[in-house]
């Protein structure tokens, strides 16, 4: 394929895939069609269609870019970070901030909802878990290097608990609606996580 077709086709994939986030935030899942998500995107239905066969799968490769470009973009602010309670603050900052502004938890508890009867959503689902965890992992191992967290600490086993517990901030935000509290939240977050760490981590 020729640089030019092939780049064209990468930015229209991109465009369609933007598209898609912006229609699901506004009507969830199950309330955008194809047709809507062509509109939000400005191509034609039939030209969504050649890119993706079903919104399903537009739905699959949407929730993984949007995930993978999360953490590139928390692994950038965090790069910039001395303090290691800074970061931890920062990291989960930033997980609730953009799920209060965003409101993109409806599209991940949809999800949820169908994984049981549609194998992708579910090996999807496992994926994002996966990259959350690695990223967990990441944090915890850089920061146990430099000296700041508990050479004790079992870093498997800490990711593993850190991925449920960002994963319960998205069900209760579902649960309490207009009631969510984003401040308490990442305040609750943060000290049961910094109580893990060594004292001199914890906020």
């Amino acid at each position: 394929m020729p640089r030019s077709t092939a780049a064209h086709a990468t930015e229209m994939r991109h465009r369609i895939l933007d598209g898609a986030h912006r229609a699901m935030l506004s009507g969830g899942y199950r309330g955008t069609t194809m047709p809507a998500i062509a509109a939000e995107a400005d191509v034609s239905v039939g030209l969504l269609y050649r890119y993706f066969e079903s919104k399903e799968e537009l739905y699959l490769a949407m929730c993984e870019g949007v995930t993978q470009a999360q953490l590139d973009e928390l692994a950038a602010q965090m790069g910039r970070i001395a303090d290691p309670r800074e970061r931890l603050a920062r990291a989960v900052g930033y997980f609730v901030e953009s799920l209060e502004a965003e409101r993109w938890g409806a599209i991940i508890t949809t999800g949820w909802a169908e994984a049981d009867i549609k194998p992708a959503l579910r090996d999807m689902l496992r994926r994002r878990c996966d990259q959350i965890r690695a990223f967990a992992t990441m944090f915890l191992r850089e920061a146990m290097a430099r000296g700041e967290v508990d050479p004790e600490v079992d870093v498997e086993e800490l990711s593993l608990a850190a991925t449920m517990l960002m994963d319960g901030v998205i069900a209760h935000q579902a649960e309490m609606g207009d009631r969510f509290d984003p401040a308490l939240v990442e305040r609750s977050v943060i000290g049961l996580i910094g109580r893990t760490l060594r004292r001199r981590f914890v906020l």
